[in-house]
C-alpha cells in the first residue's frame, strides 16, 4: 500500500526546507533519525511509493512557486496551514493576512477540502488573554469565511522548555489554565466559529469534545482515501495521548525550523534551530545538521 508521507510535524518544510525537498524528491528517498530510538531509516519517495503527501507549515509561500515540481511525484497533496496572528510568541511568521492570502491561493490551485485552518496551540500568558486569542481568532476567520469549513484548536501543553524558552526569549509568563477554564473558552470560540460557517476540532484536547467541538484527525487515511480517490493506510496511529490519526511517515527533524515559536514542542534549543538551516546542504539525504548514514 502507498504510504503518507508527512513534512513535516517536526519541523517547517514548506517554509525553509523547499528545495531540500524537490531534491529527495528527484532521487526518490530521504533518510529519517528518529528523534526518540536515535536509529536511522530510509524512507521511499519514490511516485510508486507515496499516496500522498501532508504538509504542515506556517508560511506556504515558499512553496508556491515549487507546486509544479512537487506534483511530478504525486498531486494528492494536503495542507495543515497554521494562522494564528500570535506574533508575540510566534516570533519570525508572516503576518496572518499576508498568510491568509496563500491559504485562499491554495484553495483556489486545489479545492477547500485540500486544505486545515489551525489556530493553535493556545497559550495564555500574562498579555496574552482569552479574550485576546478570541479577537485574533475572529480576525482570521472572517477573511476565511467561505473558504474554510473548519479549525483545530489545542492548548500548548506546559513542557518544561516550552516555559523556559517562553521566559527566556519574550518578557510574557505562562499562565496555568484549568481544563474547565480552557473548555469554557472553546465552547465560546465555537460559538463564534459557527457564525462564519466553521467548525472547531480539538487536537489531542479531549477534554474540549462537545456537540460543537469535534476530535480532529490531522492526518485521516479514509478522508484522504475519499479526496484522492486511492487506498491509503486507515489504521490508528496515535502519535500522543487523544490523537486520532491514521499511519503516516514524518521525514521532518527536530530543531531545525526557524519560526522561533516559543511554545514548540520540537525546539529544544532556539539558537540551533534558526541557525539549522545554513547547516543542511541541500543535496543531503537527510533533514539534520548531524552526519547522514555513511557519511
Amino acid at each position: 500500500m502507498q504510504q503518507v508521507i508527512s513534512a513535516s510535524r517536526r519541523t517547517d518544510i514548506p517554509a525553509f526546507y523547499g528545495e531540500w525537498f524537490l531534491h529527495r524528491l528527484a532521487e526518490g528517498f530521504c533518510d529519517v533519525l528518529h528523534p526518540y530510538t536515535k536509529k536511522w531509516f530510509r524512507v521511499s519517495l519514490r511516485r510508486e511509493d507515496v499516496g500522498a503527501i501532508v504538509f504542515w507549515s506556517k508560511n506556504y509561500a515558499p512553496l508556491l512557486p515549487k507546486l509544479d515540481s512537487v506534483e511530478r511525484t504525486t498531486r494528492n497533496l494536503f495542507f495543515h496551514f497554521t494562522i494564528t496572528g500570535n506574533r508575540d510568541l510566534e516570533l519570525r511568521v508572516p503576518d496572518f493576512r499576508e498568510s491568509i492570502g496563500d491559504y485562499l491561493y491554495l484553495t483556489r490551485r486545489y479545492s477547500p477540502d485540500h486544505l486545515i485552518w489551525r489556530f493553535d496551540p493556545i497559550c495564555i500568558t500574562d498579555k496574552l488573554s482569552y479574550v485576546t486569542y478570541e479577537e485574533r481568532f475572529v480576525a482570521c476567520a472572517e477573511l476565511l469565511q467561505g473558504h474554510a469549513s473548519s479549525c483545530t484548536i489545542s492548548f500548548a501543553h506546559p513542557y518544561r522548555k516550552m516555559i523556559n524558552n517562553v521566559r527566556k526569549y519574550s518578557s510574557h509568563v505562562p499562565v496555568e489554565t484549568s481544563p474547565e477554564q480552557q473548555k469554557a473558552f472553546a465552547e465560546r470560540l465555537a460559538q463564534r466559529a459557527e457564525t462564519y460557517g466553521i467548525r472547531l476540532l480539538a487536537c489531542c484536547n479531549d477534554h474540549l469534545l462537545s456537540d460543537r467541538i469535534g476530535k480532529a484527525r490531522c492526518v485521516d487515511g479514509r478522508r484522504l482515501s475519499l479526496l484522492f480517490s486511492t487506498s491509503l493506510e486507515t489504521r490508528a496511529a496515535a502519535s500522543r495521548k487523544g490523537c486520532g490519526c491514521t499511519r503516516s511517515v514524518d521525514i521532518g527533524a527536530y530543531d531545525t525550523c526557524g519560526h522561533g515559536c516559543l511554545y514548540c514542542y520540537a525546539n529544544r534549543d532556539q539558537e540551533k534551530a534558526r541557525s539549522a538551516q545554513g547547516l543542511i546542504e541541500q543535496n543531503s539525504t537527510a533533514l539534520t545538521p548531524k552526519r547522514s548514514p555513511g557519511t
